[in-house]
């Protein structure tokens, strides 16, 4: 996976001065998988979009896709870039954004933890 994340100190400058390219413009992250699909009849039912998330680790952002899937061992899957969250990975992500949200509003309620 690493290596579809190498970008070169030029392209991450040009990345940082210029937030506005287009999604595909960044590395994408993701994974084919290839054994969900043959061993346990992986089916995508919905394409989500795709997020750009920065990553400390290449000085710079990914495109990652978004999908709902389904597979005979998980049932149905929330897939981000390579990543696989199920029911209670989609729980405490729906609580972290409602999180989010309340912080966006100003609301009451929170604090900073150390």
């Amino acid at each position: 996976m690493t290596d579809n994340l190498s970008l070169t100190s030029q392209t991450n400058r040009q990345f940082k001065t210029s937030r506005k390219i287009v999604m595909d413009s960044f590395p994408l992250l993701d994974s084919s998988r290839s054994g969900a699909n043959e061993d346990l009849f992986r089916q995508v039912l919905v394409e989500l979009g795709k997020i750009e998330p920065s990553l400390d680790e290449i000085d710079g952002w990914c495109t990652m896709p978004l999908r709902l899937s389904h597979n005979a061992s998980a049932g149905l899957v929330l897939e981000i870039g390579p990543y696989d969250l199920h029911h209670e990975d989609v729980n405490v992500l729906r609580e972290a954004i409602r999180q989010y949200d309340i912080a966006i509003q100003g609301g009451p309620g929170l604090r900073r933890i150390k």
